[in-house]
């Protein structure tokens, strides 16, 4: 009796259209943000808010171009990102950090959000979305996050691309090690990083400025600490820097600044960083071809074998499956944005 009751039973679930066997749900990923948090992306693969200005390129670069569906970035403001990624386009574009919210980035359906503070990754999170923090302010600390967005991602191409960028970086840093080995303190030049002429600010010590400075085998002329630091131009006379380097969105001081009359624009010895995807000199992935160029610039007897238009073009290829023409790598080495 009881054996026939339980085919009856087994029958009657199957006649309704149920399985008595439960199909186990999909395990959330577990990420681990740069602050140290641990956050469960439950979506498999979920369309991207990019509210990190310096980390959309990465996203890029790993492959994630089309699942961002909220950027910070812009047309406007970062022309050769949308014109190497055109799907960006389709996104809601110049989203700033700060002014994010959790209700629209859920009404878009966003799964995964990328910011650069641990606050604004706790007060999305606390409203829902699934919110990692990438900040970093050192080399090593980019390679880690680029490691974290890539187990993000969850794709092989993300995890691949992260290890291929990481083993060139190694690469880069170690012929840079090698070539500047016998440099004495005395033949670093002194170098001062602008990155805004009105109001004047410079980059200073404890920055990823004052990395790549270093291991391009220069010295910070700066000795205040931090990023966009105000500083006059009396202070900067006095630091007198042998080189100075400007960024691209600041462009060249006038006829009639003060700036003028330092040593450095005397000796001809003061250039506007370029400017690609990213700014070369802030805080994106192209920071690996801001380490050659700087280099070249400074010990160009030490670095005659680099010619970083081809390694620009390389670059341009390898990570972001776009063919720079010799005159785009040349308006990109100007820090000017693609022709019309």
């Amino acid at each position: 009796m009881s054996s026939l009751l339980t085919r009856l039973c087994y029958s009657t679930l199957l006649l309704a259209g149920l399985s008595i066997f439960t199909t186990p749900s999909a395990v959330a990923l577990s990420v681990t943000d740069m602050t140290g948090h641990t956050v469960e992306i439950k979506d498999d693969h979920p369309p991207i808010a990019d509210l990190w200005f310096a980390h959309n390129e990465i996203s890029v670069i790993l492959g994630a171009a089309n699942r961002i569906r909220v950027s910070a970035e812009s047309p406007i403001d970062s022309p050769w990102l949308f014109k190497v990624a055109p799907v960006m386009k389709n996104a809601h574009t110049g989203v700033k950090p700060d002014t994010a919210s959790a209700e629209n980035l859920l009404a878009l359906n966003i799964g995964l959000a990328f910011v650069p503070t641990a606050a604004k990754a706790e007060e999305l999170r606390r409203m829902g979305v699934p919110t990692l923090c990438a900040e970093y302010t050192t080399l090593p600390q980019m390679l880690k996050s680029m490691d974290m967005t890539a187990q993000a991602l969850d794709t092989p191409e993300a995890s691949k691309v992260a290890q291929v960028y990481k083993e060139d970086m190694d690469a880069t840093l170690k012929q840079l090690s090698s070539r500047l080995a016998n440099i004495s303190v005395k033949d670093r030049p002194r170098v001062l990083h602008i990155a805004r002429l009105n109001p004047l600010q410079i980059d200073g010590t404890n920055t990823l400025i004052d990395a790549w400075i270093q291991t391009a085998g220069g010295q910070n002329a700066a000795t205040v600490s931090g990023n966009h630091r105000p500083v006059s131009f009396e202070q900067i006379a006095a630091w007198n820097p042998d080189v100075i380097i400007i960024g691209a969105s600041a462009g060249m001081p006038d006829a009639a600044s003060p700036l003028q009359s330092l040593a450095a624009f005397k000796n001809r010895r003061v250039w506007i960083n370029p400017r690609g995807v990213f700014a070369w000199d802030r805080y994106g992935a192209e920071e690996l071809l801001q380490l050659q160029w700087v280099a070249q610039k400074l010990h160009p007897d030490l670095f005659a074998d680099t010619d970083i238009r081809k390694v620009t073009q390389a670059f341009y290829r390898k990570f972001f499956h776009y063919p720079l023409t010799d005159q785009e790598a040349d308006l990109i080495l100007a820090g000017k944005p693609p022709a019309p």
